[in-house]
């Protein structure tokens, strides 16, 4: 099974395609950019650098609002995202930025399968 079978790239525009990717990247790549300003000594806890899952939720609502039809579960992620990272008393970790990730990755996926272009729509 290829990646392009289970997210539905080529029927996006090239505006949603950057987007749909930097949702990926942002979020996983947070975690990547965590642990590196971890070992430069820059962060005691890798987990506390959680700007990229908030730009990763910022780039899943901007590709939402592009859509015909509306997700209001994607576009209300980076809210989600300041709830959980900024204003909870729960301890910023590695594992809750993984668990917020696939989350994300989870809702991209859902995204793009039930309310992106219309020939790429599949109903469950």
């Amino acid at each position: 099974m290829k990646i392009v079978d289970i997210f539905p790239f080529s029927k996006l525009s090239v505006r949603e395609r950057i987007l749909s990717i930097l949702v990926l990247l942002f979020s996983w790549g947070g975690i990547a950019i965590g642990y590196l300003l971890n070992f430069m000594g820059f962060l005691q806890n890798p987990g506390n650098f959680v700007w990229g899952s908030v730009m990763g939720s910022v780039s899943l609502c901007l590709l939402a609002l592009l859509f015909e039809k509306k997700d209001i579960v994607s576009i209300l992620t980076p809210f989600y995202a300041v709830i959980i990272f900024f204003t909870m008393d729960v301890p910023l970790t590695v594992f809750l930025q993984v668990l917020y990730a696939l989350t994300l990755t989870l809702m991209l996926w859902r995204l793009l399968t039930r309310y992106g272009p219309s020939g790429s729509i599949r109903h469950a």
